[in-house]
């Protein structure tokens, strides 16, 4: 009986604390990932004055939640050595559906900010 209870109860306990990490998502949760050899002091997001901090070589900082955001926006990024910038080509009204967006952040030969939008599942 002993064995039995210690079972049920640690089947509870891994049930309960097992949850998705979207279970309660309201807002567009938006991460960047730093695809460069070197670390990002800063991101930041023009349009919302967010910034992102300290982002190391092919890292991701953690997700920031906004009420609303595009898939493209402009950033800013800093770096040790150099800061870049980045405009997206076409304006974006409408806003992402809640959930969660990865900006893949990249620096080509010609100092170009390479830009790619991700869903995350």
């Amino acid at each position: 009986m002993k064995r039995f209870l210690a079972i049920l109860v640690l089947f509870i306990v891994v049930v309960s604390s097992c949850t998705d990490r979207d279970d309660d998502v309201d807002m567009v949760n938006i991460r960047i990932k730093n695809d460069t050899d070197f670390s990002f002091t800063e991101v930041r997001i023009i349009e919302k004055d967010t910034v992102f901090e300290n982002i190391p070589a092919g890292e991701f900082s953690d997700y920031y939640e906004f009420e609303s955001a595009a898939e493209e926006m402009q950033l800013s990024i800093v770096t040790d050595s150099a800061t870049y910038g980045y405009s997206p080509n076409q304006a974006v009204i409408d806003s992402l559906p809640i959930g969660f967006y990865t900006y893949e952040l990249a620096i080509d030969e010609e100092n170009q900010v390479e830009f790619n939008f991700r869903i995350d599942y």
